[in-house]
C-alpha cells in the first residue's frame, strides 16, 4: 500500500482575547471614528456582548474594528481579536465593507500617508467649513478644489492617489459663491446644486465676472433643478443674459 502524504494546511489566523489595550495600535491613516457609530456599537456590544473580533496585522494594528476597540477599551472589556498573516496596513480601505468609505475617508487616508493635494484640500476645506459656520461641507471643498470642470470619478482619484487641485481657480470661484450667499436665493449657494455648475461654467470661460454674478443673482432669484445638466444649462442661459444686460 502506498500511504498519501498528509497536506499540511498552513495557518493564517490566529483568534485570541485580551485586556491589554496597550498592544494595538490605531493606524493614523484609518478614517476618522465617527460618533454616530460609536454610539450604536455601543448600545449593541453592552446589550449583546462582542459578536465579531476585530482584525489586526502581526504587528498589533487594528484593520478593521478600531470602532469596537475604542468601545471595549472604553468600557474595560475583553478584546477579541483576529490577528491575519494576509493583512496589509495600506490596503485597509479594502478590508472594511460593512460601511464602504467615502471620498472624504480617502482624501483622509492620502492626507496622512502625505499626498500634498490632499493634505492642502483638506486644511482648506476645514478653513471654508469655519468661514461659513458649517454651511461650505468639506466633501464640496473638496471637489471645487478638483482640477478641472467636473467632479465625476473623484472617487478614484483619491482611492488611488490620482487627486490634483487648482487652488487658483478654488479660490476665485469661492468667492463668487460668497457673493451668491450674501443675496436672497431659491437654493443654497453652498450646495452642490450650484457650486458643481458654477464650477464648470467658471472654467468654460477661464473665469466669471464677479459683477455679472451680483447682478444675476439679484435679477433671478437662483432657482433650484432636479436634473445638474439642467441647472447648469440655466445658470450659463442667465448668467450670459446678464452679461449683455450690463454690455460686459
Amino acid at each position: 500500500t502506498i500511504r498519501k502524504k498528509r497536506r499540511i494546511m498552513k495557518t493564517h489566523f490566529y483568534l485570541g482575547e485580551t485586556k491589554q489595550y496597550t498592544k494595538f495600535n490605531i493606524l493614523n491613516h484609518n478614517r476618522e471614528l465617527n460618533n454616530t457609530n460609536l454610539k450604536k456599537i455601543e448600545q449593541s456590544i453592552l446589550e449583546n456582548g462582542l459578536q465579531v473580533p476585530i482584525i489586526i496585522d502581526e504587528s498589533y494594528n487594528i484593520i478593521d474594528g478600531q470602532h469596537r476597540f475604542y468601545i471595549l477599551q472604553k468600557n474595560k472589556m475583553v478584546v477579541s481579536y483576529i490577528m491575519s498573516k494576509r493583512a496589509n496596513p495600506q490596503d485597509i480601505d479594502k478590508y472594511q465593507e460593512s460601511k464602504k468609505w467615502t471620498a472624504w475617508d480617502y482624501c483622509n487616508k492620502r492626507a496622512k500617508l502625505g499626498d500634498i493635494s490632499c493634505q492642502e484640500a483638506m486644511e482648506i476645506a476645514d478653513e471654508w467649513y469655519k468661514e461659513t459656520k458649517g454651511k461650505f461641507a468639506k466633501i464640496r471643498s473638496v471637489e471645487l478644489l478638483l482640477d478641472g470642470k467636473g467632479t465625476s470619478g473623484i472617487y478614484n482619484k483619491l482611492k488611488y492617489g490620482k487627486y490634483l487641485i487648482n487652488k487658483d481657480y478654488a479660490f476665485e470661484i469661492y468667492e463668487l459663491l460668497q457673493v451668491m450667499n450674501e443675496l436672497d436665493m431659491g437654493t443654497p449657494a453652498y450646495g452642490q446644486k450650484i457650486i458643481r455648475p458654477i464650477k464648470k461654467l467658471f472654467y468654460e470661460n477661464k473665469g466669471l465676472s464677479k459683477r455679472v454674478i451680483e447682478q444675476m443673482t439679484k435679477d433671478y432669484y437662483i432657482r433650484a433643478y432636479s436634473n445638474e445638466n439642467d441647472q447648469y444649462e440655466y445658470l450659463k442661459d442667465i448668467y450670459n443674459k446678464t452679461k449683455r444686460k450690463l454690455k460686459l
